[in-house]
Formats: C-alpha cells, sequence, structure tokens
C-alpha cells in the first residue's frame, strides 16, 4: 500500500514511483530533492509557521508573570468572556485616544478579562510596561487626586465607577462602567485577587530628585517625551528635551512666594553631555511664542506667551527647569 503522502488526489500519478516524489537522480551519482517535493515543501511552510506562532504566543501567555484571577473570586461571579490581549502593534484597536502616552512610556501589552454575575459586569485591565518607572508614570498621569482605597496592599486611586493601581511594572484598572456603590466589595475582591499573582514593587528612586519642601501634594508627574510633556507645558516641537523615548524627567508643582504656584520640572541625564545637548537643542529651538529675555552661563531665562518667566538652569548632568513664575528669577 501506498501512504496518503505520495499520492496526488487520490492516486499515485502513473508512471511515477513513490521515492520519485521524494528524489530525482543526478549526474556524478548523487541524489537530490525532487521538484515536486519542493513545491510540496513549500506549500505546508506557511501552514508550519502559523502553528509554531501560535504555539509561542501561548508558551508566552502561559509562562507571564500575569495570571488573572479565575471564577468565583467572590462568590458567584464568573469570567464571562475569553481573554484578550492587546500589544504594541494593536493598541490603538483598544484605546480610542491616548495610546501614544502608554506608547511613549514603554507598553508592552495589556490584558482584558470580563467578569459577570446575572446582569453585574466589571472589567478587569492590566497593563505591563516596560519598568516599574514605565508604570509609574502611566499611574501619576491617571491617578487624579490619589483616593486611596482601604484594604488594596498597593498604591492606588478608587472610586466606585474604577479603581486605579499600580504594582511594580504593572498599572491596574478595574472597571464598574455601569457605576453604583453596590459593586464596590466585588471590585475590592477582584483587585487583591489580580495583586496575589504579581510581583512585589521594587523601589523608584526618580520622584527623589524633586525637592520636598514647598511641594504641593498629588502634583508629581513623570515624562518622557513630547506626550508626556505637552499637558505640563509647550516647549517646542518634537522631542525638544530629548529624552528619545528612553530617560525620565520628574514634574512637580510648587508653592512660592504668596502662596504663588510654580512648575518645576527636573531631568537626570546619563552624563554631562547630554544634558548639554539637551539644553542647547531647548535654548535653539524654544517655541517662537516664548521669549528669551536672559541668557547667563549654563542657564536663561524666558517670557511664555501668558506673560509668565521661566528659568532653564543646567546643574551638571541635570536639567532643572521652572515655569509659571509670576517674577523674573534672580541671578544665581
Amino acid at each position: 500500500m501506498v501512504s496518503n503522502f505520495f499520492r496526488r488526489g487520490n492516486e499515485v500519478q502513473p508512471g511515477t514511483q513513490p521515492y520519485e516524489f521524494f528524489l530525482t537522480f543526478r549526474s556524478g551519482g548523487r541524489f537530490a530533492p525532487s521538484a515536486r517535493f519542493k513545491k510540496s515543501a513549500f506549500s505546508i511552510i506557511p501552514g508550519i509557521f502559523l502553528f509554531l506562532l501560535s504555539f509561542l504566543c501561548s508558551f508566552t501567555l502561559l509562562f507571564s508573570a500575569v495570571n488573572l484571577p479565575g471564577d468565583n473570586f467572590y462568590p458567584g461571579w464568573k469570567k464571562s468572556d475569553r481573554l484578550v490581549t492587546f500589544t504594541q502593534a494593536d493598541l490603538y484597536n483598544y484605546i480610542d485616544g491616548g495610546a501614544e502616552l502608554f506608547l511613549e512610556f514603554g507598553f508592552e501589552k495589556v490584558y482584558v478579562q470580563r467578569y459577570s454575575s446575572g446582569q453585574n459586569e466589571l472589567t478587569l485591565e492590566i497593563y505591563e510596561m516596560e519598568s516599574p518607572e514605565s508604570a509609574l508614570g502611566i499611574y501619576l498621569a491617571k491617578r487624579g487626586q490619589e483616593t486611596p482605597v482601604e484594604g488594596l496592599p498597593a498604591r492606588n486611586s478608587g472610586e466606585e465607577s474604577q479603581f486605579t493601581i499600580l504594582r511594580e511594572r504593572y498599572f491596574i484598572h478595574v472597571n464598574n462602567f455601569a457605576g453604583g456603590q453596590e459593586l464596590f466589595p466585588v471590585m475590592l475582591a477582584l483587585a487583591r485577587a489580580a495583586l496575589q499573582n504579581l510581583p512585589p514593587d521594587r523601589p523608584i528612586a526618580l520622584l527623589d530628585y524633586l525637592p520636598k519642601e514647598n511641594l504641593i501634594k498629588n502634583s508629581e508627574r513623570l515624562i518622557r517625551g513630547p506626550y508626556a510633556l505637552q499637558p505640563v507645558f509647550t516647549f517646542g516641537e518634537g522631542d525638544i528635551l530629548l529624552l528619545e523615548g528612553k530617560l525620565f524627567g520628574v514634574v512637580g508643582n510648587y508653592r512660592g512666594e504668596a502662596g504663588k504656584v510654580f512648575t518645576r520640572i527636573l531631568i537626570p541625564y546619563p552624563d554631562r553631555a547630554r544634558a548639554e545637548a539637551a539644553y542647547r537643542n531647548l535654548h535653539d529651538n524654544l517655541d517662537p511664542y516664548h521669549k528669551i529675555l536672559e541668557t547667563r552661563p549654563s542657564a536663561f531665562v524666558f517670557l511664555d506667551y501668558r506673560q509668565k518667566f521661566g528659568l532653564v538652569e543646567l546643574k551638571d548632568s541635570v536639567l532643572d527647569i521652572q515655569i509659571n513664575l509670576d517674577s523674573l528669577p534672580a541671578s544665581r
């Protein structure tokens, strides 16, 4: 009996021996793959590739640090849909606006799982970021005034419609789109179950660059490029601070004289040369709506379009920027 592998349709082709499908004899006493075998082999390569890709995706998901809560994390609550994941390539399909900020901070993937009990539904989103600093950047941009939920063993801010949580390199949302205080205990149970499967926090030293004196609570933010910088201040076009989507800066609001509020931005660069390059780029390409009033050694003062003052200082490898000042900064 001839194996089905050698058949074309349901029959062996007339005048063809089974081994001829694989090999042809060449001069010099050598056998080589026949044209039929090459054609058949290449026809199955796409299928093999798709199988391997599917296997690798499943393998990665299986051994990921993210292990989402299962059924009955709270009595009567179960998964109501399959787990959905989005990566850098298709994040725009999930986030309608705002994907740029996640990508700038170092987004890798998001896991989305829905849970339900009767007509009630909750959605769990776990955003896996590049590093704890990346997750912190997103958290600080999304937390609002930070109203912690009692009983959650992680930094968080929450209300009856949404919990926003930070754990290591993961940014987490628990969403109750219908609202309502009655689901608050279920949201808390879901959040706690999700946190149980995530690694513990690691120390982040970035915020230590912000002086603590007169710092306004809940005003801290991180920047890593133009999208995070945009709601803080517009210095010019593009990546004017030369962060390149790799370096982080810290932002905080301070209460100055007579209670006036100003903003401070500090960016630690890897070395003095990188800091000098960023300083020169900012000086030379400052938005034309701002006017440079004075240039000092390693510093310059400008007046912005709202008639507020700004001060940019180069301190070794750190760029120290103050904006929204009501009066001209004194010479140092």
